[in-house]
């Protein structure tokens, strides 16, 4: 005969809530994700949000604000930094909008950002950010905008690489010492133009689209125009669309092209410089799977620069609080070395104080 075994009411109860527990266990890590780790899908026509991180150089090490310059922000909240996610917080970002629009699927050309009016305070800071080296690192869909490069193989039997250098410069300093602005310095170019483009890989089963590549092309435009143009009704607006807003360097139907004046800011000319901010969006399907696309920035030597500064910084930081705090415990431990090897504590006979009170608790 088999033998049977009987539960208490007790033991029920408990084998109940175990249970319970670890089903809610398994549900709970089967749904947990870290924000900016999980993949946004979008719809064909969906807008698509464009964040700043910072202003970064690998010359000066210092990252800045990137509104720190007078970059144009209509519409942002310049009060209100966007939600971090626990990578960003421990590296210390701060996330701002832009005032770029983008919708998914949607090519543009020659879309005007903003018109501004610089004074020379304002072009000198734009000035000392491009010999600097300044670069900035805009975000959509968490990852962040570079310019892509292409390595070919030495010996010509391998296939061509594609790398990213991630950001885009402020403007360029030209090298050539023979164009020289007044006063002997070097021309700067300022890049108030640029060329995004957005790689995506679609679901056809879904009917979703996934972002796997924000590249960019940075150029120097001197825009123009003819007539009185209201540039308060442009932002975001394509040069020429229903008649407004019209550019001689650009529009809707004709892009931004190579030869095109670019616009030189001189730090030493008086008076007010304008600059009108332009951009480009276009969308290009792409075979890279949302769990790869990493893999481009990975590959980019520009990952591999050593932080000298930061290093240098950190190092010094350390030595000077352990000098501190080597300081003090020298002066306690010898401020108690002379109480105790004082005649008079030995003859009154009194309690041992102070460190040596350790041992008492170390060997109780």
């Amino acid at each position: 005969m088999a033998p049977s075994f009987s539960m208490s009411p007790s033991s029920k109860t408990s084998a109940l809530v175990l249970a319970l527990t670890i089903a809610l266990s398994a549900h709970s890590v089967a749904a947990f994700y870290l924000p900016g780790v999980a993949p946004t899908d979008y719809e064909l026509g969906e807008a698509m949000r464009v964040k700043v991180e910072a202003l970064t150089s690998v010359k000066t090490q210092l990252p800045y604000e990137y509104y720190v310059l007078p970059f144009c922000h209509k519409g942002v909240n310049l009060q209100q930094q966007d939600a971090l996610n626990l990578g960003e917080v421990l590296r210390g970002s701060r996330i701002y909008d832009t005032p770029y629009s983008m919708t998914m699927g949607e090519d543009q050309t020659c879309k005007i950002l903003c018109q501004a009016k610089y004074d020379t305070q304002e072009i000198q800071a734009f000035a000392l950010m491009i010999e600097e080296e300044y670069r900035v690192n805009l975000l959509l869909d968490n990852l962040p905008v570079a310019m892509a490069m292409y390595a070919e193989d030495t010996t010509g039997a391998g296939p061509t690489t594609k790398l990213y250098d991630t950001g885009y410069p402020i403007g360029h300093e030209e090298k050539d010492t023979k164009r020289q602005t007044r006063g002997g310095k070097r021309p700067l170019f300022l890049f108030n133009h640029l060329r995004f483009t957005i790689l995506y890989n679609e679901d056809k089963n879904r009917n979703k689209v996934r972002i796997v590549g924000f590249e960019v092309e940075p150029y120097s435009v001197h825009h123009t125009y003819v007539n009185q143009v209201d540039f308060s009704q442009c932002p975001n607006q394509q040069a020429g669309e229903h008649g407004n807003c019209n550019l001689q360097t650009c529009s809707k139907q004709h892009p931004v092209g190579v030869r095109e004046q670019p616009m030189i800011i001189d730090p030493r000319q008086k008076g007010k410089t304008e600059v009108i901010w332009t951009y480009d969006v276009t969308f290009q399907p792409s075979n890279i799977r949302w769990s790869t696309r990493w893999d481009t920035y990975l590959q980019s030597a520009d990952d591999a620069e050593v932080h000298w500064f930061a290093i240098l910084n950190s190092f010094m930081l350390v030595m000077f609080l352990s000098g501190l705090i080597a300081m003090i415990m020298v002066r306690t431990l010898r401020r108690d070395f002379q109480r105790y090897e004082s005649k008079e504590m030995l003859e009154e006979g009194q309690e041992e104080t102070g460190w040596k009170m350790g041992h008492g608790d170390v060997f109780r």
